[in-house]
């Protein structure tokens, strides 16, 4: 057992190493306070401690104490191998160092880290020290096992640790000597644990089995864990080192990280690697979710990918570009005007920089990428050997080099296991249980990994089962039959857990509760439409980042981002460092904004017109009812008073409306045509009274005026139209949306509500058609028009939204020609007809069965206008 002595000791050694405040020394009173015991006492076992020159003190008064400075140069050039050794990592180097030179018994050690922050090298490189300083012998292992491997398989974990039965071969036993480094150690059971514990107190191991000991008191021991297991192991082991991410080291270390991955690359494909300025810059700019690992697997990645196009010439360099990243890396370029400067200090002007595939660097484990160069040298040798083509060749390879990453498991040794302590937070721990049994017979059932927003999203959902009200009306009828017959497998597991639900909640699902639980299992699918993302803008330091950290933390999606808005900060300054922002987090399907107050809402109406980005806000003034309470709170004494007035104040404020009409636009390409009849259409079956205006999209510069015009008097509620123009962050129906659907569904189109949709119904088409033409027979518009629309469909590849505002647009435009009333003449139309004359002669003639069939003929203005539906111009 270890003696108060040791226990000293060890406390000393880690304050001197690590606190700042006992840079000169310890004083007598700091140690007995810390352990209650009498100063004399602790006095005497300081003398005893210097004696045996483990201290050293000082002649001032309070005498301190401090380490003998021995052997510190060599420790010095050891600890500078380390990128960070005089910068991130000095602290950490520190600890390492007092824990491998403590007197008599290198003292254990605990590392904490987030995923792929670089533990294992830092490990190792703590064995190198430990060699070089003589402490391990030259031929004294280092020995690495990671329980995350052995998840499924814990009972073989035990056995490869401690072997019960024969406790000589356990890998404590064969560490003896050297490092035993566990890594994430927090995975182990129970039983796992406690051997553990039991050799943190006394270096010695117990077999249950025979009761027989062990012992390993030699072995030097290095765990790792995540913050659950920080509590419970810190009592065990006094030395801990925290590594820092990524993203909190400097920028000249993270060059640094990165020359050397680029210079290790260089020296296993055995060629020299190039590389251009700007992506040095995107990687330094490039936040990875994990770490130094994750930075790796993309230079990895990127130069195994530019290798394949030089394998056919085996003098060529290997030119590495911003495209052999990854679309996250290539996207950080937009910040690199806020960098500039900095960049500048550290890369200078330099356009091009080449890693010499001959320069020296230090291997810290086997590297597989020696072997995937390798195969890759192979797998070109044997297809070129049979006269396979160049570019065929390089498909093959390419594809091999994605199948050698996936063999060598470089993308699995991430953190993926799901962080139940926050998560138990705001969900019954019952239902993490259920869910997490779900998603393992998922994995099973589908033959597919189980993204972890799933589980999250599902845990979320089933804990808000516990309180909804439970209904049919969440989710089409039509659209329960398609999911369980498109999804049998999926419904399945929907429905075995929906029955553990009720077995541990007596709560019944309906048949619509299992489907939307389907939906998620279902919605796990890769995705490449991109999906909307959360900005949260709040005044003051912190406010939004915190909020953002807190939905990240416990969603666990990477769609929510934050700018915290400093009241002193410019106007002008806060509107490029958001629109900066914004450009950089829009993922293609817009931005919800939660904010609080002031000019934001007006900011983010400029740079959704600017950026052509489609944002929509979500007000939220907690900063205006936390102002006005405080004022309450000076001014009055009466607590109740302050309450209810705010109250009131609030239910006013959150029910505030703008003071202007709404209105509905419609469009069409010549305002006179599709969006007239679109504005009767809506006129006639909607009960919203909302107005309507028709409007023409053929002229950008004087729709937008029209517009800006119309909001100085209404608020836009939303267009529709053929196309959407893009305007203002104004939302957009189509008009395939409300002909495909029934005339009595149109107020749930105009207020975004969800609605299973159908084919477009062309007979709900003719009969609106029919109540508002005069002059056009609609039973000679059936037996014509729509072979004309079909063939402009072939002709010209046209959505169905297209397809739907054509035909609308040629049924109004043959009514106004019979009625007499003519387009007025465009400059536009002679642009069009002299740029698309090929295209004039087509749509003449595939519109001429209308002329005949309605005796009309359609003027160069309407043609003019249909070839820009068509063109989409």
């Amino acid at each position: 057992m270890k003696t108060t002595k040791d226990s000293v000791f060890e406390y000393i050694q880690k304050e001197l190493m690590t606190n700042d405040a006992y840079k000169q020394g310890i004083n007598t009173n700091v140690i007995a306070q810390h352990f209650g015991l009498q100063r004399s006492n602790i006095s005497t076992i300081l003398n005893e401690l210097v004696k045996e020159e483990r201290l050293n003190k000082t002649n001032t008064r309070p005498v301190l104490y401090y380490l003998p400075q021995k052997e510190n140069k060599e420790i010095y050039n050891v600890g500078k191998k380390l990128i960070g050794s005089d910068g991130s990592l000095l602290n950490a180097i520190q600890v390492a160092k007092a824990a491998i030179l403590y007197p008599n018994k290198s003292l254990n050690v605990l590392v904490t880290a987030k995923p792929g922050s670089g533990t294992t090298h830092f490990v190792y490189a703590m064995y190198l020290f430990g060699k070089d300083a003589g402490i391990f012998s030259s031929n004294k292992p280092f020995y690495k096992i990671n329980c995350r491997h052995y998840k499924e398989n814990i009972d073989k974990l035990n056995d490869i640790l401690f072997r019960p039965n024969d406790m000589e071969k356990s890998l404590f036993a064969q560490a003896r000597g050297g490092i035993l480094f566990i890594d994430n150690v927090d995975l182990l059971d129970a039983t796992g644990k406690s051997k553990l514990s039991s050799f943190l107190d006394s270096g010695i191991l117990f077999s249950e089995m025979n009761g027989q000991t062990l012992d390993c008191n030699q072995t030097f021991l290095v765990v790792s864990c995540g913050p659950n297991g920080l509590a419970e192991l810190s009592r065990k082991i006094p030395m801990i080192i925290n590594l820092p991410s990524l993203a909190s080291r400097p920028i000249k270390e993270k060059l640094a990280i990165i020359n050397f991955f680029f210079t290790t690359e260089a020296n296993n494909a055995k060629r020299n690697i190039e590389v251009k300025r700007e992506v040095l810059d995107a990687l330094l700019l490039t936040e990875f979710p994990y770490n130094i690992r994750g930075l790796e697997m993309e230079i990895k990645r990127a130069c195994a990918t530019s290798c394949v196009r030089v394998m056919d010439d085996p003098n060529s360099n290997i030119e590495v570009t911003i495209h052999d990243f990854s679309t996250e890396v290539q996207k950080s370029l937009m910040r690199m005007r806020i960098q500039t400067t900095e960049f500048n200090d550290i890369l200078g002007t330099q356009s091009l920089f080449i890693y010499n595939c001959d320069q020296d660097y230090q291997m810290v484990e086997n590297d597989k990428s020696r072997d995937l160069y390798e195969e890759m040298r192979i797998q070109y040798a044997e297809l070129a050997k049979h006269g396979i083509d160049k570019d065929t060749i390089h498909h093959v390879v390419n594809s091999h080099v994605t199948n050698l990453f996936k063999r060598y498991n470089y993308y699995q040794s991430f953190n993926n296991d799901y962080d139940i302590e926050q998560l138990s937070k705001i969900v019954d721990d019952k239902i993490i249980h259920i869910v997490t049994k779900i998603i393992k017979a998922c994995k099973h059932e589908l033959q597919r990994d189980i993204k972890q927003q799933v589980f999250y999203g599902l845990c979320l959902h089933m804990n808000s089962l516990l309180t909804a009200k439970l209904d049919n009306s969440r989710i089409e009828d039509n659209q329960v039959v398609h999911i369980i017959q498109d999804y049998p497998k999926e419904y399945a597991i929907s429905n075995e857990l929906a029955q553990m639900f009720r077995e541990e909640f007596g709560i019944e699902l309906p048949i619509h509760e299992i489907v939307i639980i389907t939906m998620f299992l279902i919605k796990d699918e890769e995705d490449t439409k991109g999906h909307p993302v959360l900005l949260y803008i709040f005044h003051g330091k912190g406010v939004a980042s915190s909020l953002s950290e807190v939905t990240s933390t416990l969603t666990h999606t990477n769609n929510v981002y934050s700018y915290d808005l400093c009241l002193e900060k410019d106007s002008k300054e806060a509107f490029t460092e958001i629109k900066d922002l914004i450009t950089r987090i829009d993922d293609g399907q817009g931005i919800i904004v939660i904010y609080d107050m002031g000019s934001i809402k007006t900011m983010l109406d400029t740079i959704s017109e600017e950026l052509n980005i489609k944002i929509r806000y979500i007000y939220f003034p907690i900063t205006l009812v936390g102002l006005d309470v405080a004022r309450k709170c000076v001014q009055e004494e009466d607590l109740d008073y302050v309450y209810h007035t705010t109250m009131r104040e609030l239910k006013n404020m959150m029910h505030l409306s703008d003071s202007r009409k709404e209105i509905i636009i419609t469009l069409c390409h010549t305002g006179e045509g599709g969006a007239f009849q679109l504005k009767q259409y809506i006129d006639q079956h909607s009960n919203l009274g909302i107005k309507t205006v028709p409007l023409a999209i053929s002229r950008r510069e004087e729709l937008i005026q029209q517009v800006m015009d119309l909001k100085k008097i209404y608020r836009v509620h939303c267009f529709v139209g053929t196309y959407d123009p893009k305007l203002l962050g104004i939302p957009f129906i189509s008009i395939t949306k409300v002909f495909e659907n029934k005339p009595d569904d149109i107020d749930k189109i105009l207020m975004f509500e969800s609605i299973q949709s159908k084919q477009l119904d062309y007979e709900s088409v003719y009969s609106f058609l029919e109540d508002q033409f005069k002059y056009i027979s609609i039973a000679k518009l059936k037996t014509v028009l729509p072979s004309i629309v079909d063939e402009l469909e072939v002709m010209y590849s046209l959505n169905t939204d297209q397809k739907a505002g054509l035909f609308v647009h040629i049924a109004c435009l043959l009514e106004n020609t019979k009625q007499g009333v003519r387009q007025s003449c465009d400059k536009k139309t002679d642009e069009i007809l002299d740029k698309y004359p090929d295209d004039f002669k087509i749509v003449s003639k595939i519109l001429k069965p209308l002329e005949k069939t309605f005796k009309v003929i359609i003027d160069d203005n309407h043609i003019a206008t249909i070839i820009m539906i068509l063109k989409k111009l």
